[in-house]
């Protein structure tokens, strides 16, 4: 075992250094006081201690302090994730996501939350498309052809979204890991960019919801067509769209950034 195994193992020994790190990561990135904060640690008279701490987790390279904020780094991912998964008692990367933490770069967990976005929204339009197109089959009405249309479109994306997955799983080989959407040990919770792709998720999966409201409503006959309801939901719809794909470009912005400082050091 070399120093630098030593010293992680070291770090890791410590309780409170484990709180420290699962704060951060927590966060995203944390600053002194707000992590002093959260662990209930009077400046006054903690202080010394809790630096010593965070100079044990910087010095293994678990840790790192930029712009004034600590952040884990990608060391401190892969231990933290390690530590997580021993103390649940649980066959460590069961699902490959820690190769896969290792692995990706901001720019491809990105592409692969695209890849899952497309794949979600994809498969719900197309159920969604084809109950009016079924029902509507052989009567050439516009329900049927705006059906067809959608349901067609829907699926081209489905398609495209799984072809990338599964070109991303083949390159990094990620096996079950990509489809584990809401593991607490994947990208979504520890990634820099969680914050962006849980607001794009839930905001397009609104968007998805309301515009098949949108269509289905007046097609049963609930809602009249350009009703104050109908464009209540076209408001809707139109807002999280936006919304989402306001998220989306600040994720692409942080990715960037990310590879950036990463290439700096």
């Amino acid at each position: 075992m070399n120093s630098k195994s030593e010293d992680v193992l070291k770090a890791l020994s410590s309780s409170t250094r484990r709180t420290i790190m699962r704060q951060i990561s927590v966060k995203g990135s944390a600053t002194y006081t707000e992590i002093m904060h959260v662990l209930n640690l009077d400046p006054s008279l903690m202080s010394g201690k809790f630096n010593y701490h965070l100079k044990e987790l910087n010095e293994a390279g678990l840790i790192e302090r930029t712009n004034g904020e600590y952040k884990i780094t990608d060391l401190g991912k892969r231990a933290l994730i390690l530590v997580d998964q021993v103390a649940e008692e649980v066959k460590i990367d069961r699902y490959g996501v820690l190769s896969a933490v290792m692995s990706m770069s901001p720019r491809k967990e990105l592409e692969l939350f695209l890849s899952q976005l497309g794949l979600m929204v994809g498969l719900i339009s197309s159920i969604l498309c084809i109950i009016p197109f079924v029902i509507s089959s052989g009567a050439w009405t516009a329900p049927f052809l705006i059906s067809g249309i959608a349901f067609f479109i829907s699926l081209a994306v489905f398609v495209v979204s799984a072809a990338k997955m599964i070109r991303i799983i083949r390159t990094y080989r990620l096996g079950f890991s990509s489809m584990v959407f809401l593991s607490s040990n994947w990208f979504f919770i520890r990634s820099p960019n969680r914050n962006n792709f849980f607001f794009s998720t839930i905001l397009v999966i609104g968007a998805a919801i309301s515009i098949a409201l949108e269509f289905l409503l007046p097609y049963s006959g609930e809602v009249q067509l350009f009703s104050q309801e109908w464009i209540g939901l076209a408001i809707a719809s139109i807002g999280s769209t936006l919304l989402a794909i306001l998220f989306l470009v600040r994720a692409r912005r942080k990715a960037v950034q990310l590879e950036d400082i990463t290439d700096e050091q």
